[in-house]
Formats: structure tokens, sequence, C-alpha cells
């Protein structure tokens, strides 16, 4: 499982779109989070996309419409082409938004509990106890900070052209990396492994 966390675009479509791009193609995330309180801007970017996949409104009595039509008297050229855009637009609906505060996401990923919000100033300390690893999008900059066994984690405002994303990796662990939109990998790191209480009698 990876899943990719974008920070808030501020309005700003073109880079939401360069980092979804990033996201969904070069690393091949499982699933997208989007972390700004903005849900218009990644709702019209991913209906602009939408619509160019399809060549018209991406509704589903358009493409069930138009697989009919292929169906009937199409050429496999056609056929095939449709099939793709298909699998363009299953691909954008992996792409999620926060709830609406002061609702927060949570996930879970592998053994590890995560909770994403917005801001994370709206957690109290169930929240915080209960989570292995707080995602958030407010920040001027990413960061990744431990404490103790909890980690904070926020990819920063999309104008730094960063994206974070997490990886369930072979043995099971989880790592944590921060991407530039180009490509270039800024930092990687492990989560510490989860460790069982012993309480020894004396």
């Amino acid at each position: 499982m990876r899943i990719g966390l974008l920070g808030p675009a501020d309005g700003d479509e073109q880079a939401l779109r360069e980092a979804v791009e990033f996201v969904l193609g070069d690393v091949e995330v499982d699933q997208a989070i989007y972390l700004g309180a903005d849900d218009d801007t990644i709702g019209r970017v991913i209906r602009a996309w939408a619509r160019e996949i399809i060549g018209s409104d991406p509704t589903e009595d358009v493409f069930l419409n138009r697989a009919v039509q292929l169906a009937v008297a199409g050429t496999p050229e056609e056929i095939e082409e449709l099939l793709g855009a298909e699998a363009s637009l299953r691909r954008l609906s992996t792409i999620r938004k926060l709830p609406p505060p002061p609702a927060r996401a949570v996930e879970m990923l592998a053994d590890r509990f995560i909770l994403a919000v917005h801001d994370k100033s709206v957690l109290d300390e169930e929240d915080i106890a209960n989570a292995n690893l707080i995602i958030y999008g407010r920040s001027e900059e990413a960061q990744l900070k431990r404490f103790g066994p909890r980690y904070f984690l926020t990819p920063g405002p999309l104008r730094d052209g960063k994206v974070a994303v997490l990886d369930v990796e072979d043995d099971g662990q989880i790592s944590i990396a921060l991407f530039d939109t180009s490509g270039i990998p800024v930092w990687r790191e492990k989560m510490a492994r989860r460790t069982s209480k012993v309480n020894v009698a004396q």
C-alpha cells in the first residue's frame, strides 16, 4: 500500500495538477490524500482532468452511451482507447479529500493508525494518544517530527513543490519520503518498529 500526501494548493490549480500527476503517474500510489481546506480547488482539477480524458462531461451516462456505441460499431482501436480512458478515470477516483473540520480522516496502514487533518490544532490529547502518525496540511514548510512513539508529518504547501509518500515495505515497515514534484527525492525515513511493553513482576 502506497499513499501520496498533497499539501494545500491555496487555489493554484496548476501546482495541484502537477502534484497529482506525479503521485499517480511517477510514484504510482494506491491512494492520494489532499490536505488542503479548499475543496473547490481539488474538485475543479479532477473535473477538468476527467473532461480531458472523456472528451466531454465525465458522467456515467456519457461513458456508458459511448461504450454501447463502440460495442456495436467501434473499431478495436476506439474500444482500446475507451478502456484506457476508463483506467485513467479509475486512477482519478483514488484521490481523496479531508472531511470538513472538525472531522478527521483515519487510515490503517500495516499495523499503524494514521490520523489526517488540515490543521493539527483541532486535535485533542485523545486524538494524538490513539494515533501512530499524525498527518496535517497547514504548515509553512514540509516537516517530519518524532515525539516518542508518534510521528507528525506535513508535506508543506504545494507552492514549495513537495509531496510526501507513505509506503509499506516488504518487511512490513513503513517508510516516509518527501519528493520534489520534478521527481527528485528530498529525504526518506523509516518509522521505528512498534515494541511491546513487558511488565516484570518482582
